[in-house]
């Protein structure tokens, strides 16, 4: 009873890091009808920007100094705000020049921004880290390995070492930030009219919706939410690589599809059943066979129910 226990714990923490992944996906498919296949890549980069962040404020003296609280809150910024700059940036460079052009031109261009991502942590992460160490901290720099090597990343939210405290912080956070989210969506005018490009781009344009804004608006909060679902990833994992984006991005879009592309609600239930299986497999059958099943479930969700749990159906007359 306990092991089972276990993994229903495990396939949650696991469930809230896909699924704030492929909120990101939906978000962004939503307002744009675009599949932005970068998402995980750039959640990896927050994750990687708040490693190199931290590492800095330890040669400085910050983490012997100042409260626990106050040392997250402020790594969460630092990463929300390039990871925000980051979509923007891809919205820029891979995703804008090819508005008027097939859909498959972004499709493959944003793939490509996740190549140069992963590589850009690979070979940039341990000279612009070690060097603005040694920049503000002078002798008491703290350095990292390459980027290309493993990075043990802080615990932070294992207070006193207890992981119970991590699970519970890393699903409160979690809960915290759909809660948010579904305000945002469902109370705010911002909100309201992302919702209502997602449902009609040309009849929101119609009505006086400033749809540029909107997809700004959008990338923005989906670069914060991704930084953040990079921070409890890291947290959860302890150990990061710098091609940890490739999967991560992956599952966190079968998620979405598994839950329907369009829904943003669809997302965390998708997240959730890719996770349970993921982990009920490992733990009964074998780790090998996870991954395989899992996709294997999203393949017959692509086949028998296209649209996800909770999409709906579209028809279109000729």
């Amino acid at each position: 009873m306990s092991f089972f226990l276990d993994l229903i714990v495990s396939a949650i923490l696991l469930g809230c890091t896909y699924t704030l992944v492929a909120i990101g996906f939906s978000l962004f498919f939503g307002v744009m009808d675009v599949v932005v296949f970068c998402c995980g890549d750039i959640a990896i980069f927050g994750t990687f920007a708040i490693l190199g962040s931290y590492t800095i404020m330890q040669g400085l003296g910050v983490i012997q100094s100042w409260p626990l609280l106050f040392i997250i809150l402020s790594l969460l910024v630092i990463g929300a705000v390039i990871c925000a700059l980051l979509g923007l940036f891809t919205y820029r460079l891979s995703i804008k020049p090819f508005e008027r052009t097939s859909a498959l031109m972004p499709l493959l261009s944003t793939i490509a921004m996740g190549i140069v991502i992963k590589e850009v942590i690979g070979l940039f992460f341990m000279p612009a880290t070690n060097g603005l160490s040694r920049l503000f901290a002078g002798a008491n720099a703290v350095t990292v390995v390459s980027g290309r090597n493993p990075q043990g990343f802080p615990s932070l939210l294992s207070l006193g070492g207890s992981t119970d405290v991590r699970d519970a912080i890393i699903v409160a956070v979690t809960i915290g930030i759909l809660l948010l989210l579904f305000i945002f969506l469902n109370k705010t005018k911002a909100g309201l009219a992302m919702q209502a490009i997602s449902q009609n781009k040309e009849l929101s344009m119609m009505t006086g919706i400033n749809v540029h804004r909107s997809i700004i608006l959008t990338f923005v909060i989906g670069g914060v939410i991704l930084a953040i679902g990079g921070f409890l990833l890291g947290n959860y994992q302890t150990v990061m690589s710098f091609d940890n984006g490739a999967m991560f991005g992956v599952k966190g879009f079968s998620a979405a599809v598994v839950g329907g592309l369009r829904n943003t609600w669809g997302a965390i239930l998708g997240g959730m059943l890719l996770a349970f299986v993921e982990v009920f497999i490992s733990g009964y059958v074998g780790t090998a066979y996870s991954s395989i099943v899992a996709f294997i479930v999203v393949v017959i969700f692509i086949i028998f129910k296209p649209e996800g749990i909770i999409g709906e159906k579209t028809v279109e007359k000729v």
